[in-house]
């Protein structure tokens, strides 16, 4: 087995790393795909209506606006969505990101230095990320809730 050669930008990457890298593309382009077709109106993704929380509380949920927003960003309103709900429309990004990364890591087998192996990444920081951008984005959802009250 010949030595890899060390680059300060990227490596290779094993095989397991490209299969799932290629698994992660194809989850953002389901899950986008999904979204444009609610946007186009031939599935329905909120079968149920308005959010209960709202509609229990008379306040938007964490979530509210995530489904219109996402709808929004798949078909190109990218500044509307972060308007309607700043959260889903950075993780719209996130996830746009990391799936032109992952099909450029699957494909070519470079595993870039900034995205370290799936097997390495820490977990609880994202989950802590995901969390303080949820409660910012959710602390402007309920400013602008509570403007529009009389």
């Amino acid at each position: 087995m010949e030595k890899q050669k060390k680059s300060k930008w990227f490596w290779r990457a094993e095989p397991k790393d490209r299969i799932v890298f290629l698994a992660i593309f194809l989850a953002v382009c389901v899950i986008f795909g999904l979204f444009w077709l609610a946007a186009k109106g031939v599935i329905n993704l909120s079968p149920l209506g308005e959010c209960a929380f709202k509609r229990n509380y008379g306040i938007p949920c964490p979530t509210c606006g995530f489904t219109t927003a996402i709808s929004v960003f798949v078909t190109g309103g990218i500044i509307k969505a972060f308007w309607i709900q700043p959260a889903a429309a950075a993780m719209c990004v996130v996830l746009l990101l990391a799936a032109f990364f992952s099909l450029l890591s699957a494909t070519t087998g470079i595993n870039f230095s900034f995205l370290p192996p799936i097997r390495i990444w820490r977990i609880e920081y994202l989950l802590i990320a995901g969390a303080i951008i949820l409660a910012a984005s959710w602390a402007v959802t309920i400013a602008r809730a509570l403007a529009e009250l009389p």
